[in-house]
């Protein structure tokens, strides 16, 4: 599912990073959707609303502060009493399955992300204003 490479040259500087950086999230925002549909056809809708907030906040990151969130919301899920872990599609098989695949996907991925926020370029700072700009529109 995941389809980047470990063979990838890294990125040197913070356009390669941003670029990187947008194939994940894109990639994130895909299998969590894709877990959407899956676990609204089987009724789940507490986890199904979970993973709709995920792929919208890692969709509409835009920064690495934002994408560490919406890592970190995402990874707690998993641990813990009640965590996803815990839970299984009663519709075992096939579908239970593509719910495996796509929790592991979905993590792996995040903490791939994740580990190339923190060790790769570094995101330049923003002024004030481009914050707020940003934010505009």
């Amino acid at each position: 599912m995941n389809k980047f490479s470990n063979n990838q040259p890294e990125p040197s500087n913070w356009e390669e990073q941003l670029e990187l950086l947008q194939g994940y999230t894109l990639e994130l925002q895909s299998l969590a959707r894709e877990m959407v549909t899956l676990l609204r056809a089987h009724n789940e809708s507490n986890w199904e609303q979970v993973y709709s907030n995920f792929a919208q906040a890692i969709g509409n990151s835009k920064s690495n502060r934002q994408r560490l969130k919406a890592i970190d919301y995402i990874h707690s899920i998993y641990g813990g009493m009640g965590s996803w872990n815990d839970f299984y599609l009663l519709a075992l098989g096939e579908a239970e399955k593509q719910r495996m695949s796509l929790g592991i996907a979905i993590y792996n991925l995040a903490k791939k992300t994740k580990t190339q926020i923190l060790t790769g370029p570094e995101e330049p700072k923003r002024s004030l204003w481009e914050k707020l700009k940003g934010k505009l529109s």
